[in-house]
Parts: C-alpha cells; structure tokens; sequence
C-alpha cells in the first residue's frame, strides 16, 4: 500500500494494489453505508461485481452512458438516490468504472451534505493514471467540458490491474495517452523507458503495466501534493489539454475518447511550438515519433480550427488569454499566454489540412 500526503491540510491518501478484480472490495470496512456507482458495462463484464455488491449490502447505482451522463441532470439523479436511501454525512460512496464515472462520483461524493467519505475503484487506465489522481472533479455543462466541479480527494484509491486485460485495443490507449503525456513533461529518461518497451506496453505485459501505472501515478502525484489546487506547477499536467478540450468541446454531439483528444492535442502544441520557434527539433521529432507509435484511431473525430479555438477560450484555466502548455525540451514544459487567436486560427486549419486520421 501506498500513501499520498498531500500538502493542502494533510489530507493523506491511501493507494491500494489489489490483484484480482472479486478483492476489489475487501480493504472496505464494513460500519458504514455503501453505495456503488458503477459504469454498467463494466458491471456486466466482470458479473462476479454484482454480486459482491449484493453480499455487501451496498446500494447500487448504475450508469449506461458515463460521459453521456456526465451531467447536472445525472447529479441531481443521483443526490435524489442518496437522499432516499438515508445516506448522511459519514457514509461513503465508491466509484467503480473510467474517468467519467470517476468525475461524477467525486463530484457528487463533494456537495452532498457538504461531503461524504469517497473511495475510488478505477477500472480503465486512464482512470488510474490520471482521472483518480488529484482531486479533481467535474460534470460537463451546455458544450462545455468539466465546466462545473470541485476539489475532493478520495479516502482511497483501489487499484486493480485485472481490469486492464478486458479494455479493447482504443479504451486502452485511451489512458495510454495520460502515461505518454506525463513523460514527456518530465523526463527524457522517461520517455525512452517508453520507446524501448513499446512491444510490451502494446502486448500489456503485467509487469510492464504495474511499472507505467505505478510510475505515471508518482510523477502525477508529485506534481498535485505540491501544487492541489493548481495556482503553478500543475497547470504543466494540461500539456496537450487545452487543445484537447476545444477538440472534445466541439465533439460533445458524439462523444469522443478523452485520451485521443489528448493525443492529437499534444500533436498540436508540439507543432505550436515548433510554428512559434520556441522547442527544439529533437524534442518536436522524438515526441512526435512516440505519440505515432501506437495505433490510436482518430476517424470519427471532427476538427474545426474556429470551433476549436472559440471552445479553447471558454477554458476554465484561462485567464484573459488562452493559456497553453508547450514544451522547450522534453521534460521542461511552460505556460505560453496566447493572444493572437488569428495567428492560432491560422496554424490550427493548417494542421487539421495535414492531419492524418
């Protein structure tokens, strides 16, 4: 077990490895109400949870559509379960599922009566690198992602690799994205580590997988217990965000995966910073080379620089200008305050004419 003490009152974390998926439960006390929101799919692929749920006698809440679901309607849905099954203050609720579940559940788990305990089960990779890790929580509002949250840390965090070994080929890659972009704003060393197990990273090696999960969840969890509510250094883990929230804005019709809209961000502020003289060519060719390494599927993602821009100013990490995270080298990132939205425009149409889907 592993523990994160972050610096904002203290607050300590538990990080708990568990093996097989019927343990997810068993670090969970048994004094207090439960209950599970938990993304329905997984439900349905590991049906040996159900059960467990059941012989706990936790409450159950499922979500179909977690992105799709990510909402205030979603919300107040869910308060209303709480309050009709008693639920109050020193009960707990557990998120079983992705990032979507993970962000509506601490949301919900940091309003209700101020605050319930919360435990987080993070089942995709995603989830377990980057959604769980920080505090962070969110429901999406009109066209705008994340555009409504709070800061709440979980009591634990249970992870369980098992889970990983049922995500298709882009569920997977999808948290791939997070474990890449933690990298390249850290270390080089990093960043080769991932090159030369490229072969196992894509075959999920079990080994392989522990080593990224439990690096990438250090290098995050450095960066948050220093800086929890994000006034400096965390605002280098929006590498590629801006960008990929404008992209995923503009996709909210058909939602999109969030780590390929990460992917093609980072794509976006390398060549940004390329565009603007500001990273060296080693940096823009060797990142460039490890993020097409894998086989990401972009086909159903629509790109529109204006809407793409337009969404990038409604950020929420924006002050007067749209601010985005480039890299000078590999591992030394930095804040460019952009106010030539013409000059973005102009760079965006012409990397969406060059992009290959």
């Amino acid at each position: 077990m592993k523990k994160i003490l972050f610096n904002l009152n203290q607050q300590e974390v538990q990080i708990i490895n568990c093996e097989h998926v019927n343990d997810v439960f068993d670090s969970v006390s048994s004094d207090i109400k439960y209950c599970v929101l938990a993304d329905k799919k997984v439900l349905e692929m590991h049906n040996s949870l159900r059960e467990k749920i059941k012989n706990n006698n936790f409450e159950l809440y499922e979500i179909a559509e977690p992105e799709g679901e990510k909402n205030l309607n979603s919300y107040m849905e869910i308060i209303d379960f709480l309050n009709s099954k008693s639920f109050r203050k020193n009960d707990c609720i557990i998120s079983l599922g992705g990032g979507a579940i993970t962000d509506l559940a601490g949301f919900v788990s940091s309003t209700y009566m101020r605050g319930l305990n919360y435990i987080q089960v993070p089942t995709s990779l995603l989830a377990q690198v980057d959604a769980s890790i920080g505090g962070k929580t969110a429901v999406n509002h009109g066209n705008i992602k994340n555009f409504i949250g709070t800061f709440f840390n979980p009591s634990k965090i249970i992870i369980c690799s098992e889970f990983l070994k049922t995500l298709n080929e882009q569920e997977y890659l999808n948290g791939l994205a997070e474990v890449i972009k933690h990298a390249l704003i850290t270390s080089e060393n990093i960043v080769n580590k991932l090159i030369d197990k490229h072969d196992q990273i894509i075959n999920r090696d079990p080994a392989t997988l522990l080593e990224i999960v439990d690096e990438s969840i250090e290098i995050k969890a450095n960066i948050v217990t220093d800086d929890f509510t994000e006034k400096g250094k965390r605002k280098f883990l929006n590498f590629g965000h801006t960008f990929a929230h404008g992209i995923e804005s503009t996709n909210l019709s058909d939602p999109i995966l969030h780590g390929h809209a990460v992917i093609i961000g980072m794509m976006m502020a390398l060549d940004y910073g390329k565009y603007i003289n500001s990273s060296d060519n080693n940096t823009h060719k060797k990142s460039l080379e490890l993020l097409k390494s894998f086989n990401f599927d972009f086909s159903k993602i629509k790109l529109n620089a204006k809407q793409i821009v337009s969404a990038m100013q409604k950020d929420k990490k924006n002050t007067n200008t749209i601010n985005l995270i480039l890299l000078k080298e590999i591992g030394s990132p930095y804040i460019l305050e952009e106010i030539n939205e013409k000059r973005l425009v102009k760079f965006l149409d012409n990397f969406i004419e060059n992009f290959e889907k």
